[in-house]
């Protein structure tokens, strides 16, 4: 029962930020969600294709932080997963461990030149000016056009590298080029749900006793009423938690943010496995249009004498990964100033930095901890 005493908090957006802040919030709060689709879940919400579970791009989850664990271990089982990921070398014909590993640098064809590159590397720390300095810098041009400067490009949407910040904790997983450890992610746990349907009862379950609304599209906020305009009427907060692009909410008075779309390709193949037993996942750097493969069942563990492929493509028609250069953070800087009292703008969308699944729930626990006290 809804306690009219308490007061109320209305959250724009329904992924993992937006769940996670609604489950920590409900017992001091009245609150509301408001979702555009018909589920909640975001990207990460579970779909089936030939009852393939498949999830909008793969979505491991990883984290240093035991806080975020917990809290995500607190509704649904997390069993530990290790991604091992390729690159495909067009020039070289060839598949590489990627983060790059020194032990395929001796079979490239231009080892000799790379080695010597790296030794210059070496002798100064890389130079964090942008995106390809840094790279440059770091492992040496050849490197860096083999496996950074196509990708990056296609990935973001971008005519060069100089114009991404040197904001790198979500590039490189470490150091540049490793010895032997050929996980992603090798300093931290990482995992993923043990359930078939892996983190849609998550949501589920975050959501019980919450008021959530769905197939409602916000339209607009107006800062000095507190008013959000959707699909379905209007509706106000004491407190406004938002993790929708900001530029929509205000009216595009700072015009637009950029933000690199993708849309998904499903490939079945009458094959048990199709990638090699410990792939996860392939980049392709070169200039092909797709940029990753993914072999779902290597993450899910769906049992089918098929396999599903999901092929990435880069697109204009959507906006998932906010597009961090210079310009587009002091634009978001802007939309900053005009976030009323008591509102907070969170996840990869609400604060437009690619953030995955740990930095949402991250974002959730620190305005519980504001609210809640």
């Amino acid at each position: 029962m809804t306690n009219s005493n308490k007061p109320k908090v209305l959250i724009l957006g329904g992924g993992f930020a937006g769940v996670t802040s609604a489950h920590l919030l409900k017992e001091k709060y009245n609150v509301t969600l408001l979702e555009a689709a018909s589920k909640t879940g975001g990207g990460c919400l579970t779909h089936y294709y030939a009852d393939h579970p498949y999830t909008f791009g793969p979505r491991i989850f990883f984290s240093k932080d035991e806080e975020v664990i917990s809290t995500l271990n607190s509704l649904i089982k997390i069993r530990e997963f290790e991604t091992v990921s390729l690159s495909f070398i067009e020039n070289d014909s060839s598949f590489y461990d990627y983060p790059l590993q020194w032990h395929d640098i001796d079979k490239m064809p231009d080892s000799k030149k790379i080695k010597s590159e790296i030794e210059i590397c070496e002798k100064s720390s890389p130079d964090m000016t942008d995106f390809e300095t840094y790279w440059k810098t770091a492992v040496g041009e050849t490197l860096y056009e083999k496996f950074v400067d196509n990708y990056s490009k296609k990935m973001w949407g971008i005519e060069s590298n100089k114009n991404l910040t040197a904001n790198f904790e979500w590039v490189n997983r470490g150091t540049p080029i490793r010895d032997g450890d050929r996980r992603l992610y090798n300093d931290q746990f990482q995992g993923y749900p043990e359930a078939s349907d892996g983190y849609n009862s998550f949501f589920e379950k975050a959501l019980t006793d919450v008021n959530v609304i769905t197939d409602c599209k916000v339209n607009l906020f107006h800062p000095e009423e507190r008013l959000v305009k959707t699909s379905k009427g209007d509706f106000t907060g004491d407190i406004i938690i938002n993790t929708l692009p900001v530029d929509l909410l205000f009216n595009k008075t700072y015009g637009l943010l950029q933000y690199a779309g993708r849309r998904l390709l499903k490939i079945m193949l009458p094959i048990e496995q199709a990638l090699p037993s410990d792939t996860t996942w392939i980049h392709y750097s070169g200039k092909e249009m797709h940029t990753r493969v993914t072999e779902m069942k290597k993450i899910t563990l769906h049992k089918s004498p098929n396999t599903l492929l999901i092929v990435e493509i880069p697109d204009t028609n959507s906006r998932y990964y906010p597009v961090q250069t210079s310009h587009e953070i002091e634009r978001f800087s802007k939309y900053q100033n005009l976030f009323p009292e008591n509102f907070y703008s969170i996840g990869r969308h609400g604060s437009f930095k690619y953030k995955g699944i740990p930095d949402a729930i991250r974002d959730a626990l620190d305005v519980s901890i504001d609210l809640n006290g």
